[in-house]
């Protein structure tokens, strides 16, 4: 019961998050002050994730896809994890034909939506991956990478749709949508792992795990720390708050 009520606490939260990162564009536009600290957060959050990926996510698959087929000769759950990468580097790179994000203006306005699509497979992915777990601990982790990237990336969502010129109702609605995505992934995953076995159950978990830790290893190394570093401005500071962070989910595994 208190894992049920953390999910819950966690849905609320992330919903906030979502929504009021993807909102701010609309009421104040890109400002000098959110270019300056949106790309020193997302460094942080990059270190985050790629910690998250693979400290634990990566640990856990492998140790509950043991549970659920023993000890086979195949790496499965590192295929799995890769396939993960693969599937947002096809949406992202090929799917949105690997444009800048901020540079998409009112001459390109389908481009938010398929950035929409690609956040919100990661999210619903990552989602499910949080919505499966049976531990607290492992829970906790989860939720601190997903939402130290959520009103960040709803942020560069907003700032796209504000730049594409869209109207107020839809953007709005494309904001909520993504909002709630990763809340339904947590729903979905928590749905499943009360409906299946044990045995099933730590089986599913453990592709949920490999591919969000793909996911996660993506949006932490191509669309994070790349971006943040293409920008020369306060490249000693952003790798400081990489390497804080990245550390600091090491030690998560140390205490938890």
């Amino acid at each position: 019961m208190e894992i049920l009520w953390f999910k819950v606490v966690a849905i609320i939260i992330i919903i906030i998050s979502g929504l009021g990162g993807g909102l701010l564009p609309m009421r104040i536009g890109v400002s000098k002050l959110a270019d300056r600290l949106l790309p020193l957060g997302n460094a942080f959050a990059g270190g985050i994730f790629l910690g998250a990926g693979l400290i634990h996510l990566l640990p856990d698959a492998k140790e509950n896809f043991g549970r659920f087929a023993g000890d086979i000769d195949f790496p499965l759950v590192f295929l799995v994890c890769g396939c993960g990468f693969l599937l947002v580097f096809f949406l992202e790179k090929v799917l949105l034909r690997g444009e800048d994000v901020g540079a998409m203006s009112g001459e390109r306005p389908v481009y938010p939506f398929v950035l929409t699509l690609v956040l919100s497979v990661h999210s619903l992915i990552a989602g499910a991956a949080l919505g499966l777990e049976k531990t607290l601990t492992s829970s906790v982790i989860l939720f601190i990478a997903i939402i130290a990237h959520k009103s960040s990336a709803a942020f560069a969502l907003g700032s796209s749709l504000n730049s594409a010129k869209t109207p107020s109702t839809r953007f709005v609605m494309v904001i909520i949508f993504f909002s709630f995505m990763t809340p339904l992934g947590i729903v979905l995953g928590t749905a499943f792992s009360s409906l299946l076995t044990s045995n099933t159950a730590a089986g599913v978990e453990a592709i949920f795990d490999a591919l969000a830790a793909g996911t996660f290893l993506y949006v932490s190394i191509i669309d994070i720390i790349e971006e943040s570093f293409t920008q020369r401005e306060e490249r000693w500071l952003k790798f400081t708050l990489l390497s804080a962070s990245f550390c600091f989910m090491a030690l998560i595994a140390v205490w938890m």
